[in-house]
């Protein structure tokens, strides 16, 4: 399948070749060929274009980088790319001191895919890189080709200071195959949810199967689905009671594995992708392990009647995007074309044939996955788009949050009871 859709791919980057600025290996002339004015003159010289990202190391992208890169360097023969990749996992951080210490310098790169919130900050204020608006006006097929919901993710005052490229996402996956044996609607709305609940808890196959010892992405989503997007932001709103109120619902009607107080999240996956279950709230990272079964779909989570919630939002974050040094784009249209050519469906979606999803609008493959195609169909139809609730308070208050719903689930406190006291543990970090 992977090697059917990888031929979907390449076939695709050959046809859109021609229309997009420099798109791949294939390509018969280089980009910068098909310019013309001052700019084109400009392009055809040679030139050496410093990149920096986080495809380096054990990243899952990092193959599909190199490949891209040669692609380009020998469709555009009067370009080198100088790969300054670094990793940024774990303990091995360092991609954002390399970046600081460049700003901190004055010599920037060229081109970079760095993170953006609080770490674009630096780079923001240090004045040397481009604002995308201008590029994005001049270009409208090209800035029409991006999802709107996601295009504020890299914007600081207004500004489109980063061009958003690859993000996970949250939803509800399900397995057609037990909801078609047991005569089930499909968990669409969130009666039918329960139903399911109720038919399936009586059978051996487990309804939901998701650890109550660190449900987080079944707490973000059906948090969201109950308070909107509006509210959800709003840390620890009183209106939040309702969604952990639904937790202790679907508790009752026997919805998650018995161990599902102890059970880790590794295990609860194992046990849906298994066939052992028919839903689990889920994240992109875990898609691959899930897309060979092709009864497999991804949705958003359904909002609950009288709920504040709106259809069709999800929890999806795009953490990172383009950068332009002013300098890059003063010197030639080089570092532009090459933002292009990696900002194009075709190009993208290489990368998400990996993981993720795109930030712009990329048609599946005929023989893609089931799940891919309907994941990508949420994404691409998503009304709404939120931030994790983690990146709004405290990971300690998030945390504490998510691991005593048992205990709202068992009865030994309320809904309110426990809001109220992450409320009181968030006011001691900020007082401290």
């Amino acid at each position: 399948m992977k090697k059917k859709c990888m031929a979907w791919i390449t076939m695709a980057v050959m046809l859109g070749a021609a229309s997009i600025s420099g798109c791949s290996s294939k390509t018969e002339t280089p980009a910068s060929e098909n310019q013309s004015g001052a700019a084109g003159e400009k392009s055809v010289k040679k030139e050496n274009l410093r990149v920096i990202t986080f495809f380096a190391g054990s990243d899952q992208w990092a193959p599909t980088w190199q490949e891209v890169i040669k692609e380009y360097m020998e469709a555009n023969p009067n370009i080198t790319i100088s790969d300054e990749s670094v990793p940024t996992a774990g303990n091995n951080d360092m991609f954002r001191p390399k970046m600081n210490a460049d700003i901190a310098a004055g010599t920037p790169v060229d081109v970079a895919l760095y993170f953006n919130g609080s770490d674009a900050e630096p780079l923001y204020e240090s004045g040397l890189y481009v604002s995308w608006d201008q590029y994005l006006e001049e270009d409208s097929e090209w800035a029409s080709s991006f999802r709107s919901t996601v295009m504020p993710s890299g914007q600081i005052n207004n500004e489109q200071f980063n061009i958003p490229y690859i993000g996970s996402f949250e939803g509800l996956c399900y397995n057609q195959k037990i909801f078609d044996e047991y005569g089930l609607e499909y968990p669409t709305t969130w009666d039918n949810i329960i139903k399911a609940c109720e038919v399936l808890a009586d059978t051996d196959i487990i309804p939901i199967s998701n650890s109550l010892l660190s449900p987080t992405c079944q707490l973000e989503t059906m948090l969201l689905a109950q308070v909107g997007p509006e509210n959800q932001k709003k840390p620890l709103d009183a209106s939040w009671a309702g969604a952990i109120d639904q937790f202790k619902t679907l508790y009752d009607l026997g919805a998650f594995p018995a161990d599902a107080a102890t059970i880790s999240d590794a295990d609860s996956r194992i046990i849906f992708q298994d066939g052992r279950a028919a839903m689990t709230f889920t994240g992109s990272w875990v898609l691959n392990t899930l897309k060979e079964n092709q009864d497999m779909r991804m949705i958003a989570v359904p909002v609950p009647e009288g709920a504040q919630g709106q259809e069709g939002a999800i929890i999806s974050v795009f953490g990172s995007g383009w950068y332009m040094s002013k300098a890059a784009a003063e010197r030639s249209d080089a570092a532009l074309n090459f933002v292009k050519y990696m900002c194009s469906p075709e190009i993208l979606a290489r990368f998400i044939e990996v993981g993720g999803t795109p930030a712009m609008n990329i048609e599946m493959p005929e023989e893609a996955e089931a799940l891919l195609v309907s994941a990508n169909e949420m994404t691409a139809n998503a009304t709404a788009m939120n931030p994790p609730i983690d990146t709004m308070i405290p990971r300690e208050v998030f945390n504490n949050l998510a691991k005593k719903l048992i205990y709202v689930c068992e009865g030994e406190m309320t809904a309110d009871e426990l809001l109220e006291e992450c409320r009181t543990a968030l006011s001691n970090i900020k007082a401290n």
